[in-house]
């Protein structure tokens, strides 16, 4: 028998009830007719709180839940006296009951980094499997880390399984495919791994199937065909996007951006039945889309943007409107700006490389591959041969140079010290994130530079062109052996730090590799006095970048055309995936960058690159706490291995790029905080005072060239991002969600009807 505290809160509360009717039975000719009414309801609240109290086990099941999850504060204050199934539902914690049984559980968090060592993923579901009569289990942004557990098909009844933004690892498990029930399974942002269990046969009600941001892959995952959405971004995916998509009648959703995809765009995609999402970004596509098109009526929202088509957009997907939003930038098409399409060699090189057949196929076009092969070595050979020749003579002209005139004349005499990067031990390659692999294709190749080469770059570090010489180190201008323009960043080592740590660090860095980052080409280590156990001197080089700051591009009046809103909305989107990709790109992510709009360059396709990030220090020092040291003398905190806050530094991430949206859509750049303030109040009370006054805080420049709703989404999306309170600020993946919305409405800004609206 359940037995209730007899001070508890729903004791009090039945015992004042009971009074109550008491008291009514005793003068019920008095009363009016709604007294009855209000004597009846709280007869049934009675009777139905009795009835919903739940069994021991069950409420003991959720408070050693709250001790196995380390209290998150979605179960703070819950006790043995705690009547679950009368909890009020919020955005963190909802629990729903049938008789005497919970039914629904759906608990969310804020957990940037994993549970404690002592956390067992077996042990959480071995207590969730108490709770046989769960028809939706949501666990989201818990710290839940390890393998999914094959148990996790006890819950016969299951409709819903989130797992989402955790740190699950491994292989799903067979066993999930024998969950018939199931019509939700979301296992984005965590870190599976490989195939995914066959779904076709077993899950034959499946509606939706949302496992972006893992590692899963290269196979395509086979289908029910009863999918309504599905997401696959941010994977390992690759071949041939497979023709069996054609019998998914009621896909309304695909999105299956930054993965490994090639070949050509299968046509149907456009006009399966119930389409009105496609994001195809980011892969390898190649090839032109058909001129005779088909699309479905539903179709809103296409994203065809960074990967190698040519030719032009088809009729029917051709112009941007209210009712259809298309993004094909980075690709090498005749249609929409040329500025923001590639040139067609880059494409035709890419659609090479990204049809050549994998290993196990190579066999089958050995006389093929023959002939690409031996074109390809033959111009390795010659640009090997011609390097050495151009080597040899730069070796021979500097022996005759003054060493002393050389900024490292003491490092050219030794050896330079360049070793293998370590191997990653298997837990730190789980936490690898796969945001490593995106949006990389077209950008230079990361290597190991020489001193010798650096040197020859930078004229021997010549003071004319020396570019900034700060806490942040010295920044020289350079041309390296291809012409490019670079920059090379000298930073001076601690005295006495471990090569191997450093490698170790190298190797990090060497994965940031994103088109919305300013990427670093390459490094180079310069031995220090004890040789190979230690070094002075770390070069990092980085791509130059030109065409000059966002800010610039939206004041210099004289020296180019101004940024109108659409370009506005896709520039901050580009700064916005580089935030998403220095978050998840390591566990921990990289945070507290120093993301001011001056540090925002843009280049000649107007594609926005963040600079000056944070660069990840995964090091260990005597106490073997990791991130607890950085290399380098003279960093500051927002620099090279800085300490912080995870969640700290997200939210404050989150806040500079608020900044850069209010002048983005103010053109006021807020100088003070009394500024600030002030554009804060008025923007808000645009909100609430009428259409015209939001059109009259946006910046004059882009008058005309917006819809209203695309631009109070953002205002709105501004305002919660600088909010004063942290916890109030959104997550990037909510800010990257609100500004693609934003695009999705904004309202043919071209079209004689936006600008009768806009009038």
């Amino acid at each position: 028998m359940t037995r209730i505290h007899a001070h508890s809160p729903i004791v009090r509360h039945h015992h004042h009830s009971i009074h109550q009717i008491k008291m009514a039975s005793l003068s019920w000719r008095s009363k009016p007719r709604f007294f009855y009414l209000s004597v009846f309801v709280l007869l049934c609240f009675f009777l139905t709180a009795s009835a919903q109290q739940l069994s021991p086990s069950q409420s003991k099941t959720l408070l050693r839940l709250q001790r196995l999850l380390e209290f998150p504060p979605a179960l703070a204050g819950l006790t043995n006296y705690t009547n679950f199934c009368f909890l009020p539902p919020s955005p963190s914690l909802s629990v729903a009951c049938s008789g005497d049984r919970i039914t629904q559980l759906a608990i969310v968090g804020g957990r940037r980094i994993p549970l404690p060592s002592s956390f067992s993923s077996d042990s959480l579901f071995t207590t969730l499997s108490r709770l046989p009569s769960l028809t939706v289990l949501s666990l989201v942004s818990l710290g839940i880390w390890g393998p999914l557990p094959g148990k996790v098909d006890r819950f016969a009844s299951l409709k819903v399984l989130n797992l989402s933004s955790n740190f699950l690892h491994g292989a799903i498990p067979l066993e999930i495919s024998t969950m018939s029930s199931l019509q939700n399974l979301v296992l984005a942002g965590n870190s599976f791994n490989g195939t995914i269990p066959d779904l076709k046969k077993s899950l034959p009600i499946l509606a939706e199937l949302d496992l972006g941001g893992n590692r899963l892959g290269p196979d395509f995952p086979s289908l029910g065909e009863s999918l309504v959405t599905l997401v696959l971004k941010n994977n390992s995916f690759s071949g041939k996007i497979p023709a069996g998509l054609a019998a998914l009648d009621q896909l309304q959703k695909l999105d299956a951006a930054s993965n490994h995809f090639v070949g050509w765009i299968p046509p149907f995609l456009f006009s399966l039945p119930s389409i009105r999402y496609l994001d195809l970004s980011a892969n390898h596509l190649a090839g032109q889309l058909p001129a005779n098109l088909s699309c479905s009526g539903d179709l809103g929202y296409v994203d065809i943007s960074n990967n190698l088509l040519i030719g032009g957009l088809p009729r029917c997907i051709r112009s941007n409107s209210s009712s259809l939003v298309v993004l094909n930038s980075g690709n090498c098409m005749t249609s929409g700006d040329s500025r923001y399409q590639r040139s067609n060699s880059y494409c035709n090189a890419g659609a090479l490389a990204a049809i050549l057949p994998p290993a196990d196929e190579k066999s089958r076009s050995k006389s093929k591959l023959g002939l690409i092969f031996g074109i390809a070595g033959g111009v390795v050979g010659g640009a090997v041969l011609l390097g050495l020749v151009l080597f040899l003579v730069s070796r021979t002209r500097r022996a005759g140079a003054n060493p002393e005139s050389s900024m490292f004349q003491k490092s050219i005499a030794r050896k330079t010290q360049v070793q293998a990067s370590p191997r990653r031990t298997p837990a730190e390659t789980r936490h690898m994130s796969q945001a490593a692999s995106v949006a990389t294709l077209g950008l230079t190749p990361y290597r190991v530079f020489s001193i010798e080469e650096l040197e020859e770059a930078t004229d021997t570090f010549d003071p004319s062109n020396l570019i900034e010489d700060g806490p942040r180190g010295q920044f020289y201008r350079g041309w390296l052996q291809d012409g490019s323009m670079a920059v090379v960043r000298c930073l001076k080592l601690k005295p006495k730090h471990s090569l191997q740590s450093l490698l170790k660090c190298m190797d990090l860095i060497s994965k940031l590799r994103h088109r919305h980052l300013v990427s670093i080409l390459g490094h180079c280590i310069v031995s220090g006095q004890d040789g190979a156990n230690a070094a002075s001197t770390v070069l990092l080089v980085f791509e130059h970048v030109q065409n000059g700051t966002l800010r610039s591009h939206l004041t210099e009046w004289r020296k180019r055309e101004m940024m109108k809103w659409p370009q506005r909305v896709s520039a901050v989107i580009g700064v916005a995936r580089g935030i998403q990709f220095l978050h998840t790109v390591t566990v921990p992510g990289i945070v507290g960058n120093d993301l001011n709009i001056e540090n925002i360059l843009l280049d000649q396709t107007l594609t926005t690159k963040i600079r000056n990030y944070n660069l990840p220090v995964l090091l260990k020092n005597k106490n073997n706490k990791v991130g607890s040291e950085s290399p380098f003398a003279k960093m500051e905190d927002s620099d090279f291995g800085s300490i912080q806050s995870l969640d700290h530094g997200e939210k404050e991430d989150i806040y500079q790029l608020g900044l850069i949206l209010l002048e983005i859509i103010t053109g006021k750049p807020a100088e003070s905080q009394s500024e600030l303030d002030s554009l804060k109040v008025q923007l808000q009370k645009s909100l609430t005072d009428g259409p015209a006054k939001l059109k009259g805080m946006a910046d004059p420049a882009i008058c005309g060239t917006f819809a209203l709703g695309s631009l109070k989404t953002a205002v709105e999306i501004t305002l919660n991002c600088i909010s004063e309170d942290p916890s109030m600020r959104p997550s990037i993946d909510d800010v990257l969600w609100n500004l693609q919305y934003s695009v999705q409405v904004q309202d043919g800004w071209g079209s004689s009807e936006n600008l009768s609206t806009q009038s």
